[in-house]
């Protein structure tokens, strides 16, 4: 039983990366729900504790992904990647690699050599990089707390 308590908590930390990655701020918002019932059914007798820690880092954490969306949406070159990039994953699961990067270069491909600036083109895929660093911080910090 406790194998399979332990499957479903690490099944909700993938779920929450997850929605991060894909969903920006508002999976952010939806992962830090999950994140929180987490951390309430593996520390229910300090949970305000540790709650206040998590939520402060989430509100850094989201700050500076607002922050990067607005500076991306200046520079207006990557509209589509964080889409591309996911539905690269996902075909990635379920079709070799080799097929995947055929197929989204061929079917989702957003056009990943902007003939712009090198300082544009950063500010366009930073919110995607930091996405998948909270997603992965989403699976590290769960680890720790259970």
């Amino acid at each position: 039983m406790a194998f399979a308590i332990l499957v479903l908590l690490e099944w909700l930390l993938l779920l929450a990366a997850a929605m991060i990655f894909i969903g920006g701020i508002r999976g952010a918002l939806a992962a830090t729900l999950i994140m929180s019932g987490i951390l309430w059914y593996t520390h229910p007798d300090n949970f305000w504790l540790w709650e206040l820690i998590f939520l402060s880092g989430v509100g850094i954490s989201i700050g500076i992904l607002y922050y990067f969306l607005r500076k991306a949406g200046q520079s207006n070159i990557v509209a589509g990647l964080a889409g591309g990039i996911a539905s690269l994953v996902i075909f990635g699961a379920f079709i070799t690699p080799l097929l995947a990067i055929l197929a989204w270069a061929l079917v989702v491909g957003v056009g990943l050599i902007p003939k712009i600036k090198f300082k544009e083109v950063a500010w366009g895929f930073s919110p995607v990089l930091w996405r998948a660093v909270m997603g992965l911080l989403c699976v590290v910090v769960g680890n720790i707390l259970i």
